[in-house]
């Protein structure tokens, strides 16, 4: 997971499309949910959310990925439209569980590109762990307080109100760099501050996401090993490029240049953003560059 600018693509107008009424489907939904004749059990039928502009607009800003894995796999699924903040129900609020952010549905700041797995409750193999486990986010959204879910739509402060308590990672909020890590075999993990304490937001995230799904961990893995392999092409590189230092043989200092600038590229190109697992070559590819050449990425 990596940090994602929302701002690079504009709000689809399609969110803010108007019925016959004159009336969004946001004023509608609230209308619905206030009404004194809501009996706390009928749904709202939301559709904006899945118009095509909107979809659209999510894959160009997610750059094609799941925005919770990194994960590409618009060439075997469209891919969903995923309510960072649930619109139907709360999983974990009690004792009444719906209605959800309601007035968020529409919301182009509550939506996310995600794959099937990271949003739908699935069957996964776990790394790490021998049975099957139904898992993923769908309506689930913890706060480390109970107490503190808005649950209308007039709130004072909207929102906020609830940020010091949310425990999912937002790409387009937080920085999950800031709060993920990676180890071998393509684990992922949460990282931990000064004291030694694990980020509670990434081990909440993983969990919620499912980002430790086994088939998942090999994929990271695949590419973690060709990011390695290049490292190493990008060593050998460098090792004969210093041979040249002092030598008269010009040509050969210029021919082995040449090659480490495009070992270098090879590089670097697992640090661009359309790339799978950027937030892995991150740590990774950064930590090889900053040792060895004490460039920052």
């Amino acid at each position: 997971m990596i940090k994602v600018d929302r701002s690079e693509v504009p709000k689809p107008s399609a969110l803010d499309k108007k019925n016959r009424s004159g009336k969004t489907e946001t004023e509608r939904a609230i209308e619905h949910y206030t009404s004194p004749t809501f009996d706390g059990t009928t749904n709202f039928e939301f559709k904006i959310y899945s118009d095509t502009e909107v979809k659209d607009a999510l894959i160009k800003l997610f750059k094609e990925k799941c925005a919770y894995c990194e994960s590409t796999f618009l060439h075997v699924y469209s891919g969903d439209v995923e309510h960072f903040r649930p619109k139907g129900e709360i999983e974990e609020a009690n004792p009444h569980k719906k209605p959800g952010y309601y007035w968020l549905a529409a919301d182009w700041d509550n939506l996310l590109l995600s794959c099937r797995n990271c949003n739908q409750k699935l069957s996964h193999s776990m790394y790490g762990i021998g049975t099957k486990k139904t898992m993923g986010k769908m309506n689930q959204f913890p706060l480390s307080d109970v107490t503190k879910y808005v649950r209308k739509h007039d709130n004072v402060n909207g929102i906020k109100d609830e940020e010091p308590y949310r425990l999912l990672l937002n790409p387009c909020i937080d920085n999950p760099e800031d709060h993920l890590e990676y180890g071998d075999e393509g684990v992922i993990r949460p990282k931990k501050d000064e004291d030694g304490n694990e980020s509670v937001k990434a081990k909440k995230s993983i969990d919620i996401y499912v980002l430790q799904r086994m088939y998942l961990v090999q994929s990271r893995e695949k590419k973690l090993i060709e990011i390695q392999a290049q490292i190493q092409r990008v060593k050998e590189a460098t090792e004969n490029y210093n041979d040249t230092i002092g030598s008269p043989d010009t040509t050969k200092k210029f021919y082995f240049e040449r090659i480490l600038k495009r070992e270098m590229e090879g590089l670097k190109k697992f640090l661009n953003p359309e790339e799978e697992y950027v937030g892995m070559a991150r740590q990774v590819v950064g930590d090889f560059l900053m040792v060895n050449f004490g460039i920052s990425v």
